[in-house]
């Protein structure tokens, strides 16, 4: 870690400590959310950190990151392979719905949006056999990793390279009447702010009647977002990576919104600003699951 580094995490560090958050450690392996308690000085030196930054990006590249969004996390799932990522095999705890998919059953089907090179796929398809899969990312790299994977199986997966913003969902999203399930896990938060609207309401237009969709993204000020230097911020709360890979950190309030728009009838089982890892981490997220009527 060079100079530089120490210093900028000794800064947070301290910024951290002097707003009162702690670093949680989940000392049960089987408990995957933790309670944080988040006041209203906590609140305000996080956004008194945030408004310091008072520039933005020019609009020349604005445009550029956006145009190449695609190509940005092409690039960066042929860089990093199946290594970046752990498979999340505690969905089936936050989201119970999922881990109660028997052979013997009826077939469920689940999109799943921002797949990736199936971190969180293949593990729902290990633990439930009813259980199908389709599966949709826009970088080309991430679908052909994961039908490289042995899990992968033809048969319960069906995966494709789709861009959300642009193009139309797959036919097998909507065969059968449509899908039981949605899955949206740290995806929306990679759109431009102005296209989560309409991503969202192609996807809950896919869920049949019924149907539920579960939703887990970056929360505002998440450790990540404090870390951001001068010259990577978008617009407020919107901010580009040096690898050019973008991320939005939203509050309860603008999930509701979004989904509510989408013609969703139910919000509920919001969770906001938790830890959800077993590490001592400190990240604050967010979980939202809805329900379509």
């Amino acid at each position: 870690m060079s100079e530089k580094q120490k210093l900028t995490n000794k800064t947070l560090e301290a910024l951290v400590e002097k707003a009162g958050i702690k670093k949680y450690v989940l000392e049960d392996p089987n408990q995957v959310v933790c309670d944080d308690i988040w006041t209203k000085e906590r609140e305000r030196l996080a956004q008194e950190h945030l408004n310091r930054d008072t520039s933005t990006i020019s609009t020349f590249w604005q445009e550029k990151y956006e145009q190449e969004a695609a190509k940005s996390w092409d690039k960066f799932y042929k860089r990093n392979s199946t290594n970046f990522y752990k498979d999340r095999h505690y969905l089936h705890l936050v989201f119970e719905e999922l881990g109660k998919i028997p052979e013997n059953g009826d077939t469920k089907t689940l999109l799943e949006v921002g797949s990736g090179v199936g971190n969180a796929a293949l593990p729902l398809l290990e633990i439930n056999p009813g259980l199908h899969i389709v599966a949709i990312d826009f970088a080309d790299s991430a679908i052909e990793l994961l039908k490289k994977q042995s899990l992968y199986n033809e048969d319960r997966v069906t995966a494709s390279v789709c861009d959300i913003t642009k193009d139309a969902l797959p036919d097998a999203a909507f065969a059968n009447g449509g899908v039981d399930f949605a899955l949206c896990l740290f995806c929306l938060s990679a759109l431009h702010p102005e296209k989560m609207n309409d991503a969202v309401k192609k996807v809950v237009a896919a869920i049949k009647p019924g149907g539920k969709l579960f939703f887990r993204d970056y929360g505002r000020y998440d450790q990540a977002q404090l870390r951001f230097r001068p010259g990577c911020k978008l617009q407020d709360n919107f901010y580009v990576r040096q690898d050019n890979t973008r991320a939005y950190y939203f509050t309860t309030d603008e999930v509701k919104d979004i989904f509510n728009e989408a013609e969703t009838c139910h919000c509920c089982n919001i969770i906001s600003r938790c830890d959800i890892t077993l590490q001592s981490t400190g990240r604050l997220g967010g979980v939202v699951s809805l329900q379509r009527h």
